[in-house]
């Protein structure tokens, strides 16, 4: 299936948002506190295992729960569930993607996607892509980090953060016609490649920056300092 077109923009307002135009997915990572992107109103909840914890600590009632619940430790009974095999080919955040995309939704966000095991957090990495790969728009969230992933022949824009770093790095081997705006370290038809982070640590100085995207796939990721 084609990535996301062109023109669409990576980021969202509440007040664009129609009731369950976006999929909220919980996934299982450990940090406290609270994600910094927020939840849309009315996101279709879908947690993950233990992505539980984080739903009910947001207040939060899931529209469905899978997973095999080893990290959960039991199944909830009085909720919505899905009780998957402990050996099976996705992890638990692979299978709420797979089920956001089999229920037609095309914005899905990732809650609590880092601060656990490295495998995990590169899991969900490859979870961001398979997403892209299949038509859909993702975002990874947790309380200090927020991940993109931009495509071929695209133009986004994004908000500045006041103690934010700003980055970009060469999902592919290698991303051609790059330009970055409104960094402090600009850039214009760049070309980015997987083994060199020449896009790291920059920062948003203008109101927002515009990152274009010739061929290949950038990988944008916002972290607070």
């Amino acid at each position: 299936m084609r990535g996301i077109p062109a023109e669409q923009s990576l980021l969202f307002t509440g007040d664009d948002m129609e009731k369950q135009s976006v999929c909220a997915i919980f996934a299982g990572g450990p940090e406290d506190g609270v994600p910094c992107e927020p939840v849309p109103a009315g996101a279709y909840i879908l947690c993950a295992d233990s992505g539980l914890h984080l739903a009910e600590r947001l207040s939060l009632r899931p529209d469905l729960v899978l997973g095999d619940f080893d990290s959960l430790g039991a199944v909830p009974e009085d909720l919505p569930h899905m009780t998957v095999p402990v050996e099976k080919d996705d992890t638990d955040t692979m299978l709420a993607a797979r089920t956001a995309l089999e229920k037609s939704f095309r914005d899905i966000r990732i809650y609590g996607a880092f601060g656990g095991r490295l495998d995990h957090t590169l899991a969900n990495l490859q979870t961001l892509e398979f997403l892209y790969r299949n038509g859909a728009e993702g975002m990874l969230a947790g309380v200090r980090d927020v991940i993109y992933l931009q495509g071929s022949g695209s133009v986004r824009h994004y908000p500045k953060r006041e103690g934010w770093t700003f980055s970009l790095f060469s999902w592919t081997e290698r991303c051609t016609g790059v330009c970055a705006r409104g960094v402090y370290y600009p850039l214009e038809q760049a070309v980015l490649t997987r083994e060199f982070p020449l896009g790291v640590s920059n920062r948003i100085t203008a109101e927002e920056a515009e990152i274009v995207c010739g061929e290949g796939l950038l990988l944008v990721a916002a972290s607070k300092l």
